[in-house]
């Protein structure tokens, strides 16, 4: 039996393969993982004003935070801006890759106003430090990016 190819037999042909290609796409897609990078971004977009005051004063200081990255821990040393416990604040770990490697961390000075965070419950890889701290009631805030090797 010899199948006779005309131009509805090619018709027909093209959109079984196009419905194939859509549905596999379409299964593709299903199966994709996703993280927002921030659940409550709206909110956050309304309080950026906040932010980039918080910038400018750490921007302002004299003195920036400084970082000291060993393999198992990170150590940071806050600029002198009076008595350390009127340092409040946190230390956010924020890892690209997935939500579930962040780590948010209360900021504890010691009288050297250092604090050193040890690594053991953070997974290899790269994190951007965020920490939203305040002193003398001025709001700061810092970034820095780390790689966390064990």
């Amino acid at each position: 039996m010899k199948i006779k190819f005309n131009w509805g037999t090619g018709i027909v042909i093209a959109l079984l393969v196009m419905v194939s290609g859509m549905l596999v796409l379409v299964s593709v897609a299903i199966r994709q993982d996703f993280d927002l990078v921030d659940t409550d971004y709206y909110q956050k977009s309304i309080n950026y004003q906040q932010h980039i005051e918080k910038v400018k004063n750490n921007n302002e200081l004299p003195e920036k935070i400084q970082f000291s990255l060993s393999v198992d821990s990170l150590t940071l040393k806050f600029p002198d801006l009076g008595n350390y416990q009127d340092y409040s604040g946190e230390i956010h770990f924020y890892s690209p890759v997935e939500k579930k490697r962040d780590l948010t961390l209360a900021l504890k000075l010691d009288t050297a106003l250092t604090q050193t965070i040890l690594l053991d419950s953070v997974e290899r890889g790269r994190y951007q430090v965020k920490i939203d701290w305040k002193a003398n009631s001025t709001a700061y805030y810092h970034e820095e990016e780390i790689t966390v090797e064990k």
